[in-house]
């Protein structure tokens, strides 16, 4: 005979599965119930199906007990749940069995072995091992494998390293050991941590997006069913006034620093570089990673491909690709003589500088030589502007001279925000660019050709 069984379960998909149960002989005559487990619990290590003896050799009386064990195992496959271990399932379904059995009013059935229901020294290693994973992973766990998995992908090592130190951060900060033990109440009070430690407003996003990438990766990886960060917001209230803005070079500042024969005196890669973030906005890193090939004529102007192609080149992002004239004032300093004498010395970087340190770091050390010239002209650390400054500088510069924001987007690489121009507007043309380009000027172009 055959007939279905439906199994239902609360925490897994099992619900409406039929699976076969059917009623045999063996060769020795006894009847025997056989049913077929679900994939889903076959998967998870259960047996592919239970065959039960009936301790009968009639078949009227085969039929009569197969029904009762029937009903047995039905019952302990509802109670099935994630954390049942096939050693646990199948004692249930013994112990349970042999109670079934007492029953039955054959003979037969006294002389019949009980079925086993001891726990084996293997059982219990297995048993403790699936006990285990099933609580689930360990954040710190969780976090090594993910850091092993963003530094396979093309991510800079300092990106990697920043989402492992404030990751670590919040595993540092809850009580909590497993990733399923993290909660949108864990989360919230992590945020409230955040922001009595003091940091900006800026800093406290960037930590509360690494943590939100991280458990973004572990919903992935089934180590918990839902991000607890999806919905943190952090409702502090961003600087206002002159505090909020960039720092940015002061016009005296950049006197100070171009007339001074202590800038005179260094080479011209720092030169250069320096005058390429001041008149073009660019990253320190973007700047200092140029190669020969990235300077080249386009359409009829002299102009720097900001690009991640060469060995060792990245960019911030995919808007930071870009085509940029260079400025005037570069090519009254000598610029292209400086390209030209750097190509008949057949180099393929444009300037001396070269990626160091576990980050890679292009403009590590165009900054330190910075730092140290701003020392010896009396700037002190930490209340003086930097090497990025430069490029905040441009963009302050090219506010004040009122040129339209999605043209200043292009030139330092970022993603215009506006739909209409962002998502249907053409890139502006070369000379477009180098017309709003010569705009900007900033009291010092004298001291700057007399000094290269």
């Amino acid at each position: 005979s055959a007939a279905f069984l439906c199994l239902k379960k609360s925490n897994q998909s099992i619900i409406g599965l039929t699976e076969t149960m059917y009623l045999f002989r063996a060769p020795n005559c006894t009847y025997y119930t056989r049913i077929c487990l679900p994939k889903e619990l076959r998967d998870r290590g259960f047996p592919f199906d239970l065959k039960i003896s009936l301790l009968s050799k009639y078949r009227g009386e085969a039929v009569t007990r197969n029904a009762s064990v029937t009903l047995v195992v039905k019952k302990v496959l509802e109670g099935v749940t994630n954390n049942t271990t096939p050693e646990a399932f199948k004692r249930l379904v013994n112990q349970d069995i042999n109670d079934t059995r007492l029953s039955f009013s054959s003979s037969a059935s006294h002389q019949a072995p009980s079925r086993n229901t001891e726990i084996t020294q293997e059982e219990k290693r297995q048993i403790g091992q699936r006990e285990f994973e099933t609580r689930g992973i360990s954040l710190v766990e969780a976090l090594k494998r993910f850091i092993e998995s963003k530094s396979k992908e093309s991510v800079r090592v300092l990106t990697v390293q920043q989402l492992k130190q404030r990751t670590r951060h919040f595993i540092n900060a809850t009580p909590q050991d497993l990733v399923s033990d993290i909660t949108s109440a864990s989360a919230l009070e992590y945020r409230d941590i955040l922001l009595q430690e003091g940091r900006s407003v800026k800093s406290n996003k960037e930590y509360l997006a690494a943590v939100s990438q991280f458990f973004k990766w572990c919903c992935v990886m089934l180590h918990t069913t839902s991000n607890p960060f999806v919905n943190i917001r952090l409702n502090q209230k961003k600087e206002q006034g002159n505090d909020a803005a960039r720092q940015r070079w002061g016009r005296l500042e950049l006197k100070k620093l171009m007339s001074s024969a202590k800038y005179g005196e260094k080479e011209d890669d720092f030169k250069f570089a320096t005058l390429l973030m001041l008149y073009h906005g660019l990253r320190p890193s973007e700047a200092c990673q140029l190669a020969l090939k990235d300077v080249a004529v386009i359409d009829s102007h002299l102009s720097l491909n900001i690009t991640d192609s060469g060995v060792g080149q990245r960019l911030k992002t995919l808007a930071s690709k870009r085509i940029v004239p260079v400025h005037p004032l570069l090519i009254s300093a000598g610029f292209d003589v400086f390209v030209n004498k750097r190509a008949s010395e057949e180099r393929k970087q444009l300037f001396n500088y070269r990626p160091t340190n576990k980050n890679e770091d292009w403009s590590r050390q165009y900054c330190q030589q910075l730092g140290r010239l701003q020392i010896t002209l009396g700037m002190p650390s930490g209340s003086r502007p930097t090497a990025y400054s430069f490029r905040h500088t441009f963009i302050d510069e090219m506010k004040q001279q009122e040129i339209d924001e999605s043209i200043v987007a292009q030139l330092v690489g970022h993603e215009c925000q506006s739909i209409t121009f962002g998502r249907y507007g053409k890139k502006y043309p070369i000379s477009l660019l180098l017309k709003k380009l010569k705009r900007v000027k900033y009291e010092i172009e004298t001291q700057i050709v007399a000094l290269i």
